[in-house]
């Protein structure tokens, strides 16, 4: 999976557009500090949560893997991985 940071602004300016009409605005109070995270963080910190939520390791797809290697099923298409890097080189 590979994120960067064009694929999350279609959703940070839905989501901040609903954001702003349910905010409501207080003027700060003095003497005190105050912190202020815009919308697009907020909704950066909670897409990258659901990133560290995903595992790295797919155990399903590795368990899948050793048993055709196992039994001799599993076929390497040089072809295809030289077309993927050619691609994506």
């Amino acid at each position: 999976m590979k994120i960067d940071g064009t694929s999350l602004s279609p959703v940070g300016a839905v989501q901040a557009a609903t954001r702003v009409s349910q905010v409501e605005k207080k003027p700060p109070e003095l003497g005190k500090d105050n912190l202020a995270v815009s919308d697009k963080a907020q909704v950066y910190q909670a897409l990258l949560q659901k990133v560290k939520e995903v595992p790295e390791i797919r155990e399903d797809r590795v368990a899948d893997l050793q048993e055709r290697i196992a039994k001799g099923q599993f076929k390497v298409d040089a072809q295809v991985i030289a077309d993927k890097m050619i691609r994506e080189g």
